[in-house]
Parts: C-alpha cells; structure tokens; sequence
C-alpha cells in the first residue's frame, strides 16, 4: 500500500491506474496537512466541491483502499489544546469552537464518501485514533511514530518497540546519491561538495536537521569528513533504522491480540532533490534503505535479533547474556514448512564460534509468525553475527536470510574484510572472508 500525503496533491490519473494494474493498495489522503482550517461557509462549499469531484474522479479505482481525512490536523488539535471533545457528537456546535477544522473530517467529509463512494473505507485523519483520546495511542487507529529523528530522538535499535497497531508515518533521514547531490551542488561550486556545506544545508528541510543527522551517525559510527563516506553512513543508518522497525512490526503481527497490524512505506520518493526520509530519491536512485525494506518484507521472511541495551549509559559493557530470537513470517494464505538455521559468526575470524542451529519441518500457519530463542554468554563467546536463513518447502535456494550484529557498529572493526567483486557477463559475484557491513553496488552510469 502507497499513502498519499495531505500535504501534497491528487496524482495524476495515470498514477491510480498504474497502481490498479501493479496491485497496489492506495491511501489517500485529503488535501488537508497539518493546520487548523477555517470553517466559514464560502470555504466549506469550496471544500465540499473539491472533496466531491476528487472522489467521483476516483472511487472507480480498485486500488483506493481508503480516503483519511487528514495528515496530521489532529496533532495540531493536541500540540495547541484546541477544543476537542469526543463526547460531543453535534457537529453544528464544533463549529463554533477553535478546533472548528473538526467538522470538516468528521461530518462534511464522511458526508460525502457516504453519498459518492459507500463502499470505500473513511478514516477521520492520519494519525487518528477511535477513541477520541489521543493520536499516540499504540493500540487502536493509526500512528506517526516520530520519537526516531523527532521528539525524544530514540535509538533506532528499539524502533520496533515504539510501533502502534497501524504505522502510517516514521522514518530516519539520508542524504541522496552523489550523482544527486552533484546535480545541485558541484556544477555552481565545487567547494560546496563536503558535508555541512550551505548548499547541502539548503536542501535539507527538515527542522533541526544538522544535530539529528549528526546524533545518529555519532552514536552508531565513527566520525568521517569525506562526503562520499558521509552520504554512505546515512544511508546506512536509514537502511538500519527502518530494518529494525519493519522487522520488529512483521514480527509483531503474530503476537496474541495481532500487536501490529501493519505499517506503510514511509517515504517512497521525493519531488525535490535534497536529503529526506525518501528511500528513492528525486532522480529514481534507490538508497540502501530500499534493498533493506525489500529483504525484511518478502512474502516469507525470516528475522534474528538479540536484546540491544542503551550502550550511552552502559559505556558499551552489555550484560554477561543476552536473550536472542528467531522468528519466521508468511503473508501467504497457505502453510509453508521452513528448515530454518541460525549460526554464529566471528566478527574477528568469519569462523563459526559454535555450532549452528538448524530446524527442519518448522510450519508457519497462513498469514502468521513462528518464534524460538535461545541466549548468548558475552562472558564467554567473542563479538559475533547472528545468521539466519530459511529454505522453504524442500527448494534447494535460499528464501530469505537476516543478520543481526552488536551494536553500535563504531566499536567494531571492519578492516581487512577480505571483500573481493569479480564482474563476468552480466553478473558481480562478491565474497568476503568475514562478515561485512554495508556494501552497496553503485552503477557507473549513476556518475
């Protein structure tokens, strides 16, 4: 599924009919984005004509999933205490309070799917919760998980905890390809090509965006000055960021009471060339987010995790043991049986510090999720890899695969990987003697 932003515009025609044809789910969001929007009469007939001819222009689309009615205005209500009372049902009397906006999301629009399209699902607003009490609510509605990159500005490691009953916004910044960058950037002043410039300030605009950038690349890497570097390590830490939150969330989907029922790509793409939370940016380039999100939301897919603890307090002394997991997740309608196997790599060495783990006739229920654990002794065994892959159905390839590592990566060393790429035809082949993080193919043709 593909949300449309409040913030932006109704796509083209051909964007729907292309998702139709690529089954591709659509949520569309009205044109409202984070305000609170006057209500006098010649708006509303304004609104109600637009809202109006937007539906009949799409509802013949079996790809519109549902109309929401806001990106955020609900958020506003609460950041501004404006007037919101759920046990309020008259909308006349909304009206004539500071939140009048209500009116538009819950009765003017509903109003109008209600006549033009019945059969279409309406949602008040993105983030919005049935309760009527509050936007962060983790069980019930939608959530725009931002306590990674804004607010309190968690660790990344612990995303998946931060996740509500449907994600419909988050994300981690990273700067685009170079081949991007250099488009706005060198061809005015080469000068401008490092990180921090004014140029690449300028097409960033995200608020604060200089000390969160900084923040995540600190705690997890070591520091570089070198923009190629610079770019690289941001987009590694958007491919990690979103990797522990998408995999975490799949997971959850099998828990009892269904914890997480899903979470949207957020973002896909951008209409301008800068630095964003885009996986792909503004000229098609993929980051290293998108082959990250592609692993971990396969139809089958299988996730490895150990417990992460906060190293800024610790000093980077974990616990002498660790709890780790494994788990397999199907969105089939069919049962699959998996031989999963797990091994344990040395960081130091690339040589297994102990035998792996390996079940065979593991059956994963249709549309569900298969957990087991296990514990690591930090007193005992050296700075390794968790591995996971799974074959399913007695194929020979490998269906999926996951690696989890300690974490932060600027306490590993990652010299002398033994990495070696030979070309021949129209396929690379890559080994590495040891385990290796971060490598990402690049085409020439980019530059």
């Amino acid at each position: 599924m593909i949300r449309v932003w409040g913030g932006g515009i109704y796509e083209a025609d051909k964007f729907y009919s292309l998702c139709d044809e690529l089954s591709i789910l659509v949520w569309q969001d009205f044109m409202f984005g984070c305000g609170n929007y006057p209500c006098f009469h010649s708006i509303l007939q304004s609104i109600e004509q637009e809202a109006t001819a937007a539906v009949r222009r799409l509802r013949h689309h079996p790809s519109i999933a549902v109309f929401a009615g806001n990106n955020e205005d609900y958020q506003v209500q609460e950041s501004f205490s404006l007037t919101y009372n759920p046990s309020d049902t008259d909308p006349s009397s909304w009206l004539t309070t500071d939140f009048p906006a209500r009116y538009i999301y819950e009765s003017l629009l509903p109003s109008i799917i209600a006549v033009e399209a019945p059969t279409i699902p309406y949602h008040p607003g993105s983030p919005w919760s049935p309760s009527g009490l509050s936007t962060s609510d983790l069980t019930v509605g939608d959530l725009h998980q931002w306590n990674v990159w804004h607010g309190t500005q968690e660790k990344y490691q612990i995303f998946d905890t931060l996740g509500g009953r449907f994600n419909s916004e988050f994300g981690m910044e990273a700067l685009p390809h170079l081949p991007t960058i250099k488009h706005f950037c060198s061809d005015q002043d080469e000068a401008e090509m490092h990180p921090q410039s004014r140029t690449l300030d300028f097409h960033n605009k995200a608020d604060g965006h200089e000390r969160r950038i900084a923040t995540y690349l600190v705690e997890n890497f070591r520091c570089v000055t070198a923009l190629d570097a610079y770019v690289h390590l941001t987009q590694l830490a958007q491919a990690e960021a979103l990797m522990f939150g998408y995999r975490g969330w799949r997971r959850q989907w099998g828990e009892g009471g269904r914890r997480c029922g899903g979470a949207l790509v957020w973002q896909l793409n951008d209409c301008w060339p800068g630095a964003s939370w885009s996986i792909v940016d503004y000229f098609g380039r993929r980051k290293m987010a998108w082959y990250a999100l592609r692993r971990v939301l396969r139809s089958v897919a299988v996730g490895v995790k150990r417990e992460h603890h906060d190293w800024s307090v610790v000093h980077a002394r974990p616990a002498g043991r660790l709890a780790w997991e494994c788990w397999v997740v199907s969105s089939l309608m069919r049962e699959v049986e998996a031989v999963v196997e797990v091994r344990f790599v040395s960081i130091d060495t690339g040589k297994d510090i102990k035998p792996a783990l390996r079940k065979e006739g593991v059956r994963v229920a249709p549309n569900g999720t298969m957990v087991f654990d296990g514990m690591i002794d930090n007193g005992v065994e050296e700075p390794h890899v968790l591995t996971a892959r799974i074959w399913l159905d007695g194929e020979l390839a490998v269906a999926a695969r996951d690696t989890d590592w300690p974490q932060p990566f600027k306490y590993l060393d990652f010299k002398d990987r033994g990495v070696v790429a030979k070309a021949s035809g129209s396929e690379i082949r890559v080994t590495a003697q040891k385990p290796t993080k971060g490598l990402m193919l690049e085409n020439e043709g980019w530059r």
